[in-house]
Parts: C-alpha cells; sequence; structure tokens
C-alpha cells in the first residue's frame, strides 16, 4: 500500500512545482556553475552497499515515509527537489561505499523541522558552502552518474582548479520517473578553498 501512495506522489511531482533551496550562481566555467547554498536543513538517511543502484529505492522510500507522516507530528510535508546522495566511497576496491539520501525541507518547516519516529533518519544541518555542478539530462543510474562526475573533474582539471573536493561528492536528481522530457540531474562536487594552480 506504501508503494502504492508513493507512486501517487511522483505521479503528482510530475504536475506540480516543488520547491527548492535557493542558490547563488558566482561562476561559470565552459561546462559547470560554482554556486553557493545558504544553511539549510535536510532530512537524511545512510545505508552502506557496493553500488547505487541496490539501494536506491531503499534510501527513497525511507525519506518518503518520513514526508508521508513518519514524524512525531504525523504531519504529510510536500515533496521537494533536488533529492541529494552523498556517497563516500569505501577505504579499497572491494569495500562498501555510504550513500547518504536527503530531502530538502521546505522553506516553512526550516525553523523546527518534525522530529522523525525512524532512528534511521535525521535531520542534516548544512551549513553555508559552495560547490561545483556539472547538469546533465535524460534518465541516470549509477554509471552515468559516475560518467558524469568523471567528466567535470576533467573539466576541472582543464581550468587549473584545485579547490574542489572529489571524494565524498554528490549525485543529485530533479525529477520523478514520471518525467518523461526536461530530466535535469546534477554531479557536485564540493568548494574547499578559493586557491588555483599557478
Amino acid at each position: 500500500m506504501r508503494s502504492f501512495f508513493a507512486l501517487l506522489l511522483l505521479v503528482a511531482f510530475v504536475s506540480a512545482a516543488v520547491e527548492t533551496p535557493t542558490y547563488e550562481v558566482i561562476q561559470t566555467g565552459e561546462d559547470y556553475e560554482v554556486r553557493r547554498y545558504d544553511p539549510k536543513k535536510w532530512v537524511a538517511t545512510s545505508l552502506d552497499a557496493f553500488g547505487f543502484e541496490e539501494i536506491r529505492g531503499d534510501l527513497f522510500n525511507t525519506l518518503f515515509s518520513y514526508i508521508d507522516g513518519g514524524n512525531e507530528e504525523g504531519i504529510v510535508i510536500p515533496m521537494t527537489a533536488p533529492v541529494t546522495t552523498l556517497v563516500l566511497p569505501g577505504e579499497g576496491p572491494n569495500c562498501k561505499q555510504t550513500f547518504t539520501c536527503a530531502f530538502y525541507i521546505p522553506d516553512d518547516l526550516q525553523a523546527n523541522p518534525p522530529i522523525p519516529t525512524n532512528p534511521a533518519v535525521f535531520i542534516e544541518e548544512r551549513p553555508e558552502f559552495e560547490l561545483y555542478s556539472r547538469r546533465f539530462s535524460g534518465y541516470a543510474y549509477e554509471a552515468d552518474y559516475i560518467s558524469e562526475g568523471y567528466a567535470l573533474y576533467q573539466s576541472l582539471e582543464r581550468d587549473n582548479v584545485t579547490d574542489a573536493q572529489y571524494a565524498p561528492w554528490y549525485i543529485v536528481g530533479y525529477n520523478s520517473p514520471f518525467d518523461f522530457v526536461d530530466r535535469r540531474n546534477e554531479v557536485w562536487f564540493s568548494r574547499v578553498t578559493a586557491t588555483k594552480k599557478n
């Protein structure tokens, strides 16, 4: 039954504008942006796995349960975008990675987000941060994010950028599966300093 309601939410997500965090574009490259995001709260959950696709649905469904009333106030929270997943690589090639998936908390709940009832769900307070973002379209799978992440890495190397943090990194999606056109996906690398190569 919960999967059915999740499906209904995703269908509604297609036709309704969803709230997103605002950001400032502080620089543009040939094929990427440098952005600054204000401090905001997100709701998140984490799982360890060898690959993203094996736990992608579990991460989403856990967070959907929170916005579908799985919080101490029992309120239904509107879907927001984007859905971000922080990827923390394992210590070796045969080690699991940690995937932390997050939904943006709507502005009217930022001051006092409902407390999750599931101990696997937590409120994440992201400070102001800057990042490098590369945007691409289509239905995105793990291999696509890896490929686009490598393309962003190459662009930053081309431009002599030395303040990008390549791990952990973010894979980002904005659309419901029922959005067939104008799909928006991104990869993010955090910006950690303000230095450039000489």
